[in-house]
């Protein structure tokens, strides 16, 4: 039986902060972490030597849980979330960040028990030490890092699902791949004045652009959850309108 999707990225997009940075944060204010080499294009193995930083500096498995916990909800998203799930959609997210961050995220706002799936790389503890797997090894897609390819992971899931609507939240460059490969019937909603925002209006504008789906970028979750279910949903608030591209 079809059904329908919303697929969600996590960071600045679920959390209104990124998880990897909050982390690296509260690191600085203990000992400096390991510098990020802009060349390299891979930052799983950059963030597995902040984990062993910040394990050598005393971080416990509390204080990074924590930190993690602590990070606010994007403006709208549980309610969003929840109504997704109680109207039978199937809430599947896919993030660069790591198992252990977005699980105990979920956990502690209440929003585990709504999500269907969550595709990320593999993290665990031993002792108060975290450690990081990629959650797969690609060559195949040149525009996506080798951990993940947001792309490959949404076709993988969607051939084991019939769907007959689908939407897709996010905001950063890595979020561009999936979203370009949506169907003209699907719905992208891109954050307003983040990466993915820029890179679709630079799509659209040029000859020909090779993208498919509408494009409403949102500011606030409300945003989606009205054009998701049109007329069923009112704004709570003046919210700046919807923009169809």
């Amino acid at each position: 039986m079809a059904k329908a999707l919303a697929v969600f990225d996590f960071d600045r997009t679920i959390v209104d902060d990124d998880s990897d940075a909050t982390i690296i944060n509260r690191l600085r204010e203990k000992q400096p972490p390991p510098e990020w080499e802009g060349g390299n294009h891979d930052w799983t193995p950059y963030m597995s030597g902040v984990f062993e930083h910040a394990y050598s500096a005393g971080l416990s498995q509390h204080d990074i849980l924590d930190c993690i916990g602590s990070m606010r909800p994007t403006p709208g998203v549980e309610k969003l979330i929840t109504t997704l799930a109680a109207e039978g959609w199937d809430v599947v997210l896919v993030t660069d960040a790591n198992s252990v961050f977005v699980t105990h995220w979920l956990k502690v706002h209440g929003l585990l028990d709504c999500i269907t799936k969550i595709v990320t790389n593999r993290a665990f503890w031993q002792g108060d030490r975290l450690y990081i797997e990629p959650c797969m090894r690609q060559t195949t897609c040149a525009h996506c890092p080798m951990n993940l390819c947001k792309s490959l992971a949404l076709v993988e899931w969607c051939s084991k699902h019939a769907y007959d609507r689908v939407v897709y939240c996010g905001d950063g460059r890595n979020d561009f791949c999936p979203a370009a490969s949506l169907p003209s019937n699907a719905i992208v909603f891109p954050r307003r004045g983040y990466p993915l925002d820029d890179l679709i209006k630079k799509t659209l504008a040029a000859p020909n652009p090779q993208f498919k789906a509408r494009v409403v970028p949102w500011t606030d979750c409300q945003l989606i959850l009205q054009a998701i279910f049109p007329g069923r949903f009112t704004e709570t608030a003046p919210l700046q309108p919807s923009l169809q591209m």
